[in-house]
């Protein structure tokens, strides 16, 4: 379970920095969405990076704690 953990952690911050640099900054995007209530095409992987990220850690950390 701690692989996997790592591996999600490393996968969602993959997916995190490939939406980011789609939609060209966090900021720009959350301003974008507030104001006008458009998306732009990379925040579908701005979430699923950010969800998978922290499943991940949360594993990892689960799993410290069951193997101490």
């Amino acid at each position: 379970m701690f692989v996997f953990g790592i591996i999600l952690a490393v996968l969602g911050a993959g997916s995190l920095i490939f939406g980011i640099v789609q939609n060209n900054s966090l900021e720009a995007q959350f301003s974008s969405f507030f104001s006008s209530g458009a998306v732009n095409p990379g925040t579908i992987w701005i979430v699923i990076g950010i969800i998978a990220a922290l499943v991940g850690i949360v594993l990892i950390f689960a799993s410290r704690r069951r193997s101490s």
